[in-house]
This record gives C-alpha cells, structure tokens and sequence, in this order.
C-alpha cells in the first residue's frame, strides 16, 4: 500500500515537472543599431551556449568617418535599466587578465574598418571555485558569464572623436516569455 502511494506521489511528481514551462528570454528589439555621421554600432545580446538566457552582447563598431575613431572602454559602460552598472569584459579575457584588470584597453578603428568583439558585463560575472583555486590562464576559466536580466539593457559608449568624448546608450529590451 506504501509502496503504490510512493510510485502516485512520484507519478504525478514527474508530470507536474514535466509539464512546467520553460522560461525563454527575448529581446526588442532582437538587436539596435545606433548610427552618427562618425560611426555606426550595432549591440545584440546572445544567448549562453546551450540555455535560453542571454549572458553577453555581440558588440559592432564600423567608423565611417575619414579618421581614426577610438572606443574608450573605460569611459564605456553597461546599462541596466538604464543606468550605468559597470564596465564590460570581452570574449577570450583570461582569469589571470581580469584579475589583473585595472584599466580597459582603448580600441582605434581606422576610417572605413569594422571592429567586432563579443562583450560581457563583469558586474555579473560568477567565479568558479576550481578556476580560482587552479588560477588557470584559459580564456574564461575561473569565471563564467552570468544571465543579463530582464529590463532595458545595453552599452554607454564613449567614443573619441577629435579629442571629445562623444557618449551614445544603445538599449535592448530583454523579457522573459
């Protein structure tokens, strides 16, 4: 008698879990373009490898002026709703490097060139116990990218142009179905 409630409870158990629905996030738009006479930059968020949440951003820059343009990453930050919430790091930052980090590098984009590069918010970054303790030098080891939450979401960029800092957000809203 035990024995047939147990396997009831377990029964129904595994159709209430399997019936649950799967939390999907997506964003509005899937991805913003934000273009100046200078330069043009396009921000999508992407998905974790293998999850429905978004953890990083595909971050576009193409300079369409007749200079040298630089991203000011430590004038850069991340948006979340709508307000600045640390820096970013990029896709291939080591351990050791983030550790390390004091100041981000400034990247220059020559007239008519495209710069692409996959970006994270490092305030949502989660450590790994066993990459802390290994103090591995592996891109991504001891750390892993963590989910960028529902809410208007996006970069303030700083860009050098001719000596001035131009500042432009590009926001993404990110929901969950």
């Amino acid at each position: 008698m035990l024995r047939s409630i147990l396997w009831g409870v377990t029964l129904i158990s595994l159709i209430v879990a399997g019936c649950a629905k799967q939390q999907i996030y997506s964003s509005n738009p899937p991805l913003q373009t934000v273009s100046t006479n200078q330069f043009e930059v396009v921000l999508e968020p992407l998905r974790a490898e293998g999850y429905n949440y978004f953890n990083r951003f595909r971050f576009e820059f193409i300079n369409k002026s007749d200079k040298d343009l630089v991203v000011v990453w430590s004038k850069s930050y991340y948006l979340q709703n709508a307000k600045r919430y640390g820096r970013f790091g990029w896709e291939g930052l080591t351990f050791e490097q983030l550790r390390g980090l004091q100041e981000e590098p400034d990247i220059a984009t020559a007239p008519g060139r495209t710069e692409a590069l996959v970006i994270f918010p490092l305030q949502l970054i989660g450590w790994k116990e066993e990459g802390v303790m290994m103090k591995a030098s592996t891109p991504e080891a001891g750390f892993t990218n963590g989910l960028i939450p529902e809410g208007k979401n996006g970069i303030s960029l700083g860009v050098l142009d001719n000596g001035k800092l131009v500042r432009k957000d590009i926001l993404l809203d990110i929901t969950m179905d």
